[in-house]
C-alpha cells in the first residue's frame, strides 16, 4: 500500500495537469494581421462600391409638361435667354391679332397721313407736307377724319398681324424643332419670307379696301368698295404687295431677333421697355427699306389709279414724275407708324405668349 501512494504522487509530480485550448474558430479569409493591415484590405473590399445619388429635380419653371386635349405645351429656359414655348397655332395667332388691333389704333392717324402724302399727285409737291394733310382732313373731316376707316381697317388688319406674328413664330418653332438654342439666321429668314407670302395671298384684299377708305374724300365704305373693285380687283397690286412684303419681314424679323438677343443678359433675362425698343427700331428700318414699294403699292392700289400696267410701268411713270425722292415720299410717316406699331405688338405678343405658356404648363 505504502509502494502504490509512493508511486502516485511521483507521477504527478513529473506530469503535471495542462489545461487544453478549445478549437479555432474557421476563418473567413481576413488573416489575422494589425489594426491598419486589417483597415486596408476593408477598403480595397469596398473599393468596387458606388453610392448612387438621384439627381435633384428640374426647378419649377423648367420643363413642364402637361396635356390640354391633343396638345403638348413645353416651357424650357435655357442659357442665352432664349424661351421655347409650344403653343397652339391658333393661340399664336390669337395673340397676334390682338396686339396688332392694339397697335394700329395707337397710331392710325400716323398711317392715315402717310397714305395720304404717297397718293398725292406729284404736280403739288411744293405744297406737300405732313402740316398740309392735316390741315387739309381737319378742314374736311375734323378730328374724327384721323380715325376714318380705323373700324373696318381693325377687323381686316386683326388676320394680317395673327399671320405676321403668329405664324412667323410658329414657323420659327417648326424649322428649329422647338429648340430656339440651335436656331439658324438661314432658319429666320425663311421663316420671315414664308410668313410674307401667306400674308400676302391673305391680306392683299384688306390692304387694297384699307386704301381705297383711306384715300377717298367722298363717303365709302367697305361694303362699297369691295363691290367697285370686285373680286378680281381685290388682288390688284398683290405682285407688288409680295415685293414689298417678304423683303420687309425678312429684315423685320431678323433685325428684331438680334437686337432683342444682344440686349438679352447672360442669365437670359429681357426686360420690356428692351422688348419695346427693339421691336420699335426692327420696325423702322423694315419701314424705310420698303418705302419704295409701299409708294408703288399705294399708288396702284389707290381708287381711280391711273396706274394700270403693272408695278414697272407704274415706277417708271412715278421716277419721271418726281425722280428719285417721290419713292421715299412718307418714309418718315411710315417709319412714325411701323415702328410704335410692332413695338407695342410684339410687347403685348411676349408678353401674352408667356403667361400662356406659364398657365398651360402648371
Amino acid at each position: 500500500m505504502a509502494m502504490l501512494l509512493k508511486y502516485r504522487e511521483s507521477t504527478s509530480k513529473s506530469s503535471p495537469v495542462t489545461m487544453t485550448k478549445p478549437p479555432p474558430e474557421p476563418s473567413i479569409g481576413i488573416p489575422s494581421t494589425s489594426s491598419a493591415g486589417k483597415l486596408n484590405i476593408l477598403r480595397r473590399a469596398t473599393s468596387n462600391l458606388h453610392l448612387i445619388v438621384p439627381e435633384p429635380l428640374p426647378p419649377p419653371s423648367a420643363n413642364k409638361k402637361n396635356v390640354i386635349g391633343q396638345q403638348k405645351h413645353t416651357v424650357e429656359i435655357r442659357s442665352g435667354g432664349v424661351i421655347a414655348f409650344r403653343v397652339p397655332l391658333y393661340q399664336k395667332m390669337m395673340v397676334g391679332g390682338l396686339s396688332g388691333v392694339i397697335g394700329l389704333t395707337t397710331v392710325f392717324p400716323v398711317d392715315l397721313i402717310k397714305t395720304r402724302l404717297q397718293i398725292l399727285s406729284s404736280g403739288s409737291s411744293s405744297t406737300i407736307g405732313i402740316s398740309s394733310v392735316c390741315r387739309d382732313v381737319l378742314t374736311k373731316h375734323g378730328v374724327s377724319g384721323f380715325y376714318r376707316g380705323l373700324g373696318p381697317t381693325a377687323v381686316m388688319v386683326a388676320p394680317e398681324k395673327a399671320i405676321k406674328l403668329g405664324v412667323n413664330d410658329y414657323l420659327r418653332d417648326v424649322f428649329c424643332n422647338f429648340d430656339r438654342t440651335k436656331e439658324t439666321i438661314p432658319q429666320q429668314v425663311a421663316a420671315g419670307a414664308l410668313t410674307g407670302v401667306v400674308q400676302v395671298a391673305v391680306t392683299n384684299p384688306m390692304e387694297i379696301v384699307k386704301i381705297r377708305l383711306q384715300s377717298a374724300d367722298s363717303a365709302l365704305t367697305p361694303f362699297m368698295a369691295v363691290r367697285e373693285l370686285g373680286l378680281r380687283g381685290l388682288y390688284t397690286g398683290s405682285a407688288v404687295t409680295m415685293m414689298r412684303d417678304v423683303p420687309y419681314n425678312i429684315i423685320f424679323f431678323l433685325t428684331y431677333i438680334q437686337l432683342k438677343r444682344a440686349l438679352t443678359s447672360p442669365e437670359g433675362e429681357v426686360s420690356r421697355q428692351r422688348i419695346l425698343g427693339s421691336g420699335v427700331a426692327a420696325g423702322m428700318v423694315a419701314a424705310f427699306v420698303g418705302t419704295p414699294m409701299d409708294v408703288v403699292k399705294s399708288r396702284i392700289q389707290m381708287r381711280n389709279s391711273p396706274y394700270t400696267n403693272g408695278a414697272l410701268d407704274c415706277a417708271r411713270r412715278l421716277y419721271g414724275e418726281g425722280g428719285s425722292s417721290i419713292f421715299f415720299r412718307g418714309a418718315v410717316p411710315r417709319m412714325a407708324v411701323q415702328g410704335p406699331l410692332y413695338g407695342i405688338a410684339l410687347l403685348l405678343f411676349e408678353l401674352q405668349s408667356q403667361y400662356l405658356s406659364s398657365s398651360t404648363s402648371r
